[in-house]
């Protein structure tokens, strides 16, 4: 299905507003950087435009291409804050974050991740998750999606993402279906890896929906010992 879009698409930015963009995101915001300060304010107008924009659309399908072409148009402002590691709360690389995630650029928002886990930073209020929590359940949706479509998926991003995440506090049924993901990724090459993943999602939550698959892989691994 071809999504058309007829707003304003793909805009171009100059050399020294690429380089603008970078600067300002690697600066601490205050009284002492109002260009900094207004350079952040900016961005975040570009991105609530952006925002209603995608609320235009009832489609998923839509919104997920739609967010593919706006993330361009960001990655100046994120490279700036990943080079100073810039440790100020940025509701624009947050929600950038997800929208990577969203649009299966797992590794593109791997650094996004790590940086935000790193500084301890919060997701903007209506996801009402924790950091942690909000990238496992987004990473293990959009996987569960792509198997669903069946396209493939990087398990060894799926694994740095699992690490990144292990010792940070979330529900466990939050745990349980990113398990579940990589469970289901690994069950076709990786039977037995994959069985510890499935078993581990449903010791987190009876209701994970892996206990049939865990009985076929425990029966095909005997069939294949045997």
């Amino acid at each position: 299905m071809k999504i058309l879009f007829t707003l304003n698409e793909g805009i171009m930015v100059s050399p020294a507003q690429q380089f603008l963009k970078k600067h300002y995101a690697g600066l601490q915001r205050n009284t002492q950087n109002v260009k900094a300060t207004n350079a952040y304010e900016m961005m975040l107008a570009k991105l609530n435009s952006d925002r209603i924009r995608l609320k235009k659309f009832q489609s998923k399908e839509a919104k997920i291409e739609l967010k593919k072409i706006l993330i361009p148009e960001y990655l100046d402002w994120i490279d700036g804050v990943l080079k100073a590691d810039n440790a100020q709360q940025d509701d624009v690389f947050m929600r950038l974050m997800v929208w990577m995630i969203d649009t299966k650029q797992f590794e593109l928002a791997y650094p996004l991740a790590e940086h935000a886990i790193k500084h301890n930073w919060i997701t903007p209020d209506e996801y009402k998750r924790q950091t942690a929590a909000l990238i496992a359940e987004e990473l293990a949706n959009t996987t569960l999606t792509q198997l669903s479509n069946k396209q493939e998926v990087n398990v060894d991003i799926l694994f740095k993402f699992a690490e990144l995440v292990n010792d940070k506090d979330m529900f466990d049924e939050v745990r349980a279906k990113l398990s579940k993901a990589i469970g289901l990724v690994l069950k076709d090459n990786q039977p037995e890896q994959a069985l510890s993943y499935l078993k581990r999602a449903l010791e987190l939550d009876e209701n994970s929906g892996v206990k049939g698959l865990i009985k076929t892989l425990e029966k095909t691994l005997e069939i294949d010992k045997s």
